[in-house]
């Protein structure tokens, strides 16, 4: 096998890899939200949805949840109904009580500048680690280092939290995985066909 042909299956198994992690990342969202929003009915609490829905590319595309009955986001949330313009790691959102509701996040905490700070606020909203659902970017996925504004990568739920700062150094190797293996498949091979 030829190094260009190895970068070409390189490259198309890394589409592939983000491909199916994206969709994992659907699944996951769509079955929490729905836990969640069950949890919330039975505990007769407040969802409080953590991020817009309708943020990210893909989710644009093909929502994975809704809204629930409050969606908390720093730039809002223009589809939902009941919004509140809030900064998660900035202290108590205004308007939602400690242990008041059922919290669900979904890819929002890759991105906040002080996780602790998110952590604590998702807490006192929630009252309790069983009133958490999250969902995280696979911190394997190009996507966690790569995504624009992405800060932290790892893994995310009720009641573990292992999730490490998104460094310079890891989006130079990620970036140049992707244009080297891009570069090498795309280069001419500099055979020329004869007529």
């Amino acid at each position: 096998m030829s190094i260009q042909s190895f970068a070409r299956w390189a490259l198309g198994s890394m589409v592939i890899a983000e491909g199916v992690a994206a969709w994992s990342r659907f699944d996951t969202r769509s079955r929490l939200f729905i836990e969640a929003a069950q949890r919330a009915r039975s505990l007769q609490r407040t969802l409080v949805v953590i991020g817009d829905p309708d943020a990210g590319p893909t989710t644009r595309l093909l929502r994975a949840y809704d809204c629930g009955d409050v969606c908390v986001d720093a730039k809002g949330c223009p589809m939902c109904p009941v919004m509140k313009v809030a900064d998660i790691t900035a202290g108590p959102i205004p308007g939602i009580s400690s242990n008041s509701a059922v919290v669900f996040v979904s890819c929002v905490l890759e991105y906040v500048a002080d996780l602790p700070a998110a952590l604590r606020e998702i807490l006192r909203i929630a009252g309790d680690f069983e009133n958490i659902y999250i969902v995280t970017v696979q911190p394997w996925t190009l996507t966690a280092s790569l995504y624009p504004g992405a800060r932290w990568a790892g893994i995310a739920d009720r009641h573990v939290v292992a999730m490490a700062r998104v460094t310079t150094t890891h989006k130079a190797i990620a970036a140049g995985v992707v244009a080297g293996a891009s570069l090498l498949a795309l280069w001419p091979s500099g055979r020329k066909e004869e007529p």
